[in-house]
């Protein structure tokens, strides 16, 4: 990967919007959000990948640039920061099992989804589509209106590459996008813990157990500290008796 060539791409997706903006001294933020809409899911047809939705590359940023299809919150990525470099502040909205962005018009918040091809969503909309989902919940669905940081943007695109290797039964892929997941969150538990099984399925037994352990130590009292607790002891006979036979672990 080389993210000059990435950065470049989007540089000039917003030179293109900023053109097709026009050279007027004040812009509307409507203006700008509709120019980005049209340059990048019109012209440039940008969508969501339906057909291949846990495709890995649909998780990767200079992918999506390339295939121009993309999971939710890639494209609201690629969305946010054209936008931005065309002038317009745009944040990105994790709702349960979607991602959208939003911006700020006259005073108003106005909801977008890259994935469909920008469509608008009305906010009392989407408060729907929240609140259904978390039916049964006590969370607030306006809670889940609130931009968020880069670094859950961040989480959350790592979260989605690390389901999609898994998916596809590779755990070495998984592996990677947990150990990035851990450089930008080390303090998550469920992400040691997964990284200890996938060291097991890929036969790195020491590196499994230093892993398991460490989740172990941190997460008593856990729905999951007894089992891995029981994993960890049986791994540890067997790979006292005969590492060979540590395979055999279920």
């Amino acid at each position: 990967l080389d993210p000059k060539v990435a950065l470049k791409r989007i540089d000039d997706l917003a030179v293109a919007v900023r053109l097709r903006i026009g050279s007027a001294e004040q812009v509307s933020a409507e203006a700008i959000a509709r120019c980005s809409v049209e340059l990048l899911f019109e012209d440039e047809g940008y969508q969501g990948d339906e057909d291949d939705y846990y495709n890995p590359l649909n998780a990767c940023l200079d992918s999506v640039l390339v295939r121009r299809r993309g999971l939710p919150i890639l494209l609201s990525i690629l969305f946010i920061e054209v936008a931005a470099r065309a002038g317009l502040a745009v944040q990105g909205v994790g709702v349960p099992s979607h991602f959208v962005v939003k911006y700020v018009d006259q005073g108003r918040n106005r909801f977008l989804d890259p994935f469909n091809r920008g469509a608008e969503i009305p906010s009392t909309v989407l408060l729907a589509q929240i609140s259904k989902s978390l039916a049964g919940s006590d969370v607030s669905p306006d809670a889940f209106l609130e931009g968020v940081t880069k670094r859950q943007i961040l989480s959350r695109v790592l979260a989605n590459l690390k389901g999609c290797y898994l998916r596809r039964r590779d755990p070495a892929g998984a592996l990677r996008a947990i150990d990035y997941q851990l450089a930008v969150t080390p303090w998550s538990l469920d992400e040691v813990r997964d990284r200890g099984l996938i060291l097991y399925q890929l036969r790195r037994y020491d590196e499994s157990l230093q892993a398991l352990r460490s989740y172990h130590e941190h997460a008593y009292g856990s729905d999951s500290a007894s089992q891995i607790d029981r994993v960890i002891r049986r791994l540890e006979r067997l790979a006292g008796e005969n590492p060979s036979e540590a395979a055999d672990l279920p």
